[in-house]
């Protein structure tokens, strides 16, 4: 008997899904603001690709939304208010019917024409195809987490400490298990490269300016977009950190063989021991999943990090007996 993972490329590094796999005859294709013949050419591709990527669990994925702007269509559907003219060219969101968890695509239109394949242009193809699997891989991923804890994702509410730890816990384990599960249609020097780049970058110029910005807000508390601030920069640290963790163990790679300098600049800043927590929790985390996680508590150590960070660069997160929570900077 042939597996899945001995006869597709793009199997590997998946958590086989057995009988539980999408029926693309259930799949609703919207395209928005395109001439019939380019619709039909995406639609076509995206099924093709979905055939391709069939050994991911796709259940409850029942819509893919494609329009000008990513952003326009989550604000339709979350009744949220991002910023409108986004760069972003997919995003994988939730909707909650009927108590029922049902899982969305949204694709910048002029992305969903890069996956129409075409030899002229294979680069291009290659990289878009790379970014569709991740987000399929999103989709798997949530999968499993709602076989798991389907109700506490639907009614938790975090407050205190776990009000910042928790959500970029969650936010940073999808990063990393998606870029896990799809690096294997995407090469060292593409991506991820980029990707270890863009954090030797990040630790460079985020470093001087969250030194500068916690001294603001130790001279004035009040100065509460200060510490929003922070709380932005951090997040976008530990999450480009995760995604460059999934690349690194999806390929089986170090970092010092994908780009020497970028681990030079992670030892030399105070995010290298983070960094090193990440690394061990994530393969922890990783080496358990599915199956043996059970609720929400897996991502406590994995928050930890994020409250060891804080303390590393100045800032104490606290709460008091009504899960208030509170700072203190040293």
């Amino acid at each position: 008997m042939l597996l899945l993972n001995s006869i597709n490329p793009y199997a590997k590094n998946t958590y086989n899904c057995v009988g539980v796999c999408m029926t693309i005859k259930y799949l609703n294709i919207k395209v928005k603001d395109l001439e019939e013949n380019k619709s039909i050419s995406i639609s076509d591709s995206i099924k093709h690709l979905i055939e391709i990527f069939h050994f991911l669990d796709l259940r409850r994925f029942d819509q893919i939304i494609i329009s000008n702007d990513v952003n326009i269509e989550i604000n339709k559907i979350k009744k949220s208010k991002l910023n409108k003219n986004s760069s972003i060219y997919a995003k994988v969101i939730t909707t909650i019917i009927k108590d029922k968890i049902h899982i969305l695509l949204i694709l910048n239109k002029i992305f969903a024409l890069t996956l129409i394949k075409n030899e002229k242009d294979e680069f291009m193809y290659k990289n878009a195809l790379h970014v569709f699997h991740h987000e399929l891989a999103h989709i798997h991923d949530y999968n499993k987490k709602i076989d798991i804890f389907e109700k506490q994702m639907i009614s938790e509410r975090y407050s205190g400490m776990q009000a910042i730890t928790f959500p970029l816990a969650e936010i940073c384990w999808s990063e990393y298990i998606a870029n896990y599960v799809s690096s294997s249609s995407t090469k060292a020097n593409s991506f991820p490269l980029v990707t270890a780049q863009t954090l030797a970058s990040l630790l460079i110029s985020m470093g001087k300016e969250l030194k500068i910005k916690i001294m603001v807000f130790k001279s004035n508390k009040d100065r509460k977009d200060v510490f929003d601030d922070v709380k932005k920069d951090i997040e976008k640290i530990l999450k480009t950190a995760a995604y460059l963790l999934g690349y690194l163990h999806g390929l089986n790679i170090t970092l010092g063989e994908l780009c020497d300098k970028a681990e030079y600049i992670i030892d030399k800043s105070s995010f290298k021991d983070t960094w090193a927590m990440m690394n061990d929790e994530l393969s922890i985390m990783r080496g358990l999943y599915p199956y043996a996680w059970d609720n929400l508590s897996i991502y406590k150590k994995l928050a930890n990090c994020t409250f060891f960070y804080y303390k590393r660069l100045g800032i104490i997160l606290k709460e008091n007996e009504s899960k208030e929570l509170y700072f203190v900077v040293m």
